[in-house]
C-alpha cells in the first residue's frame, strides 16, 4: 500500500489519471484553501462540545418538525425561597413565591437562510408579600440571510416586559410595586469572510420606557427614566495559526434620555470603545477570546467628567475533559442610569464558573461573580459606588425526554459607598426548584 501511495503521489494531475489519483490530486489542490480558510475564524462548531451545550438525544427532545418548522413548546413550575425578598438591611423579610413559565420558540429547517420566533413568560406570585407578584414577557423575531458561502446577513427585532430586580441599582422605590418597564430591541449584522479574514459590521437599537409606580397614594412619573441607545461596530479578524486568530474591534455608542427634569443637566452621552485580542477555538480544549483597549465617554452637560481609560474583555472557556467545563468572563462597560442626576455607570465585572457531567443527565453548575458599579456624578459631587457578589451552586437533571428538573442555592451580598440610603447594604440567600417540560 505504501508502494502505491507513494507511486499515485508521483503521478502528474494531469493525462489519464485514475479516478483515486484524481481524488489525491484535488485533495492536494484543495487542502491549503481549507486550512487557511480555518485560520480565518474560530471553529464555532467546537462550542457545542462543551459540557453545556453538548447534545444528549438520548435524554433531550428535539420539538415537533411540521413541514419545514420545528416548533418547540415549553411549561415550567418554579418554586422560589429567599430569606430577604427586598435585598434590604432595615427591613429584612422572607417569603416564597411560584411562577408559572410558559415558552415557545418556532424556527425553520432550511437547508439555507434561517427564520426564528421566540416568546416566554413568567407569572410570579408571593405567599405573603403580594405586592411583590410580577409578570413579565419577552417576543422575539430573529433571521438570518445565506447569501453565499462567504456573506451572511442575519439580525433580530424583539419586545420585552422586564423589571428592575430587588437589590440592583435601579431598585430605588422601597414600599411601591417593583419598578417595571418595557423594552424595544433591535439590530443586524453583515458577516464577510475573505480566505483568511472575516470583516463583520453590526449595529443596534434598544428603546426603555419605564411604567408609573404607585407609592402610598401618591404616582410616581418614572419616565425621566426613559432612554435610548443606538451602537455600532465594525470588527476585523485574521488567523495567525490553526484555531487562533487576531482580531481589532471598534464599537460606537450614543445614548439619549428624551426627558430631563427641570433643573437637572442632561445625561446624553457619546463614546466608543476600541480592542485589540486574540479568539480562540481549535478545538474544545480552549474557547473564546480575550481583549484589551481604550474606552472613552463624553457627556453633553459639562458637568459631568469624561470617561477614559483602560477597557478590557474576556469570555473563555476551557474542558480540560468532556466531563468538565470552565467559564471566565470580564470585562469593563458603560451602562444606562435609572437614578436622575447620575449620567451613567462604569461597570466592572468578572465572573467564574463550571459545568460538570457527573452523569449524563446530571449537570452540576457551581459560579462564583464580583461586579463594582461606579456612578458618574457631576463634578464635585461625592462619589458613589455599589459592589456585588454572589456564590451560587446549581443542578439540571433530566429525568426523561421531555422532562427536567432543576436546582438552586445563591448568597449574595450588596454593599455601598456614598448612597443616599443605607439600607441597601445587604446580605441574601436565596433557593430555586424548578420542574419544567418540553415537547
Amino acid at each position: 500500500m505504501a508502494i502505491t501511495q507513494q507511486r499515485l503521489s508521483r503521478r502528474p494531475c494531469g493525462g489519464k489519471a485514475k479516478p483515486r489519483a484524481i481524488s489525491l490530486c484535488l485533495l492536494g489542490l484543495v487542502a491549503p484553501l481549507a486550512d487557511a480558510r480555518a485560520q480565518a475564524t474560530v471553529d464555532t462548531r467546537m462550542e457545542r462540545d462543551t459540557v453545556g451545550a453538548r447534545s444528549r438525544p438520548e435524554v433531550e427532545t428535539a420539538g415537533a418538525r411540521v413541514g419545514g418548522l420545528l416548533i418547540s413548546p415549553s411549561f415550567g413550575i418554579e418554586a422560589d425561597a429567599s430569606d430577604n425578598i427586598y435585598a434590604r438591611s432595615d427591613t429584612k423579610r422572607g417569603d416564597i413565591a411560584l411562577s408559572a413559565l410558559p415558552a415557545l420558540a418556532i424556527e425553520t429547517q432550511w437547508a439555507r437562510h434561517a427564520l426564528g420566533i421566540s416568546a416566554e413568560g413568567a407569572i410570579k406570585r408571593y405567599a405573603k408579600l403580594t405586592t411583590e407578584n410580577v409578570e413579565t414577557y419577552a417576543v422575539k423575531l430573529d433571521g438570518r440571510l445565506d447569501i453565499s458561502g462567504d456573506t451572511r446577513i442575519s439580525g433580530d427585532v424583539g419586545t420585552a416586559r422586564k423589571i428592575e430586580a430587588r437589590g440592583t441599582t435601579g431598585d430605588t422605590l422601597f414600599g411601591a410595586a417593583p419598578i417595571a418597564f418595557r423594552v424595544f430591541s433591535g439590530g443586524g449584522q453583515i458577516e464577510q469572510t475573505f480566505t483568511r479574514v472575516q470583516i463583520t459590521l453590526a449595529g443596534r437599537y434598544e428603546r426603555f420606557r419605564y411604567e408609573d409606580r404607585l407609592l402610598g397614594s401618591t404616582v410616581i412619573d418614572l419616565s425621566p427614566r426613559d432612554y435610548e441607545a443606538l451602537t455600532g461596530s465594525l470588527r476585523a479578524a485574521i488567523g495567525v495559526g490553526p484555531g487562533i486568530a487576531a482580531f481589532t474591534s471598534i464599537a460606537y455608542n450614543r445614548n439619549r434620555y428624551p426627558i430631563t427634569p427641570v433643573g437637572q443637566p442632561s445625561r446624553d452621552s457619546r463614546g466608543f470603545t476600541v480592542l485589540t485580542g486574540l479568539a480562540f477555538g481549535l478545538n474544545r480544549l480552549l474557547q473564546g477570546e480575550i481583549g484589551v483597549g481604550y474606552v472613552r465617554q463624553d457627556f453633553t452637560a459639562p458637568v459631568f467628567p469624561r470617561i477614559s481609560g483602560l477597557a478590557y474583555s474576556a469570555q473563555l472557556r476551557w474542558s480540560p475533559t468532556r466531563l468538565t467545563t470552565l467559564r471566565l468572563s470580564g470585562g469593563r462597560s458603560f451602562q444606562r442610569s435609572p437614578i436622575i442626576g447620575i449620567a451613567g455607570i462604569q461597570q466592572h465585572e468578572v465572573m467564574l464558573s463550571a459545568e460538570h457531567e457527573l452523569r449524563r443527565a446530571l449537570i452540576l453548575r457551581p459560579s462564583l461573580r464580583y461586579m463594582v458599579a461606579d456612578f458618574q456624578v457631576p463634578t464635585g459631587t461625592a462619589p458613589r459606588q455599589e459592589r456585588y457578589f454572589t456564590g451560587g451552586f446549581g443542578t439540571t437533571w433530566r429525568l426523561t425526554q421531555h422532562l427536567e428538573i432543576a436546582g438552586d442555592y445563591a448568597h449574595s451580598l450588596g454593599r455601598n459607598s456614598g448612597a443616599v440610603d443605607p439600607g441597601r447594604a445587604y446580605d441574601r440567600n436565596r433557593a430555586t426548584l424548578s420542574l419544567r417540560w418540553r415537547l
